[in-house]
């Protein structure tokens, strides 16, 4: 698992990248699958912008229909404003590349993310995991 900004701070797990994997992006049918974890390649950097060396890693990425979506986990997180700022830019790529981006929230960080989803305008689909 490659780090970039929130990648270590969130402390992602492996098996809840797996998880994100089995049950929302190969059942929907995704193809060119890209996730931070291991036996799959790495989804593209994102720079955070065009003066910063600093950048975002997506969890996953996966096309169908030539319309490209982003997958996140959902989950708590102390640095809020870094955790919007990626949100909302994934958000963004994704509308641009006609693709949606996806939360998927483990067991008990639901009310954050629909507390960050009501509070910031972020275009996303919520799924439980």
């Amino acid at each position: 698992m490659e780090n970039g900004i929130l990648t270590e701070a969130q402390q992602k797990d492996a098996e809840l990248i797996e998880l994100l994997l089995e049950k929302i992006v190969k059942k929907k049918g995704f193809e060119n699958i890209c996730a931070n974890a291991e036996g799959y390649e790495t989804p593209a950097k994102i720079r955070r912008g065009k003066d910063t060396e600093e950048y975002f890693i997506p969890d996953c990425t996966g096309e169908v229909n030539g319309r490209k979506s982003y997958f996140e986990l959902g989950m708590k997180s102390d640095d809020e404003r870094e955790l919007v700022t990626k949100w909302r830019l994934l958000s963004s790529l994704a509308s641009y590349k006609h693709g949606k981006l996806y939360l998927a929230v483990p067991r008990g960080h639901m009310a954050f993310t629909n507390r960050i989803l009501a509070d910031y305008p972020i275009q996303a689909e919520v799924v439980k995991l």
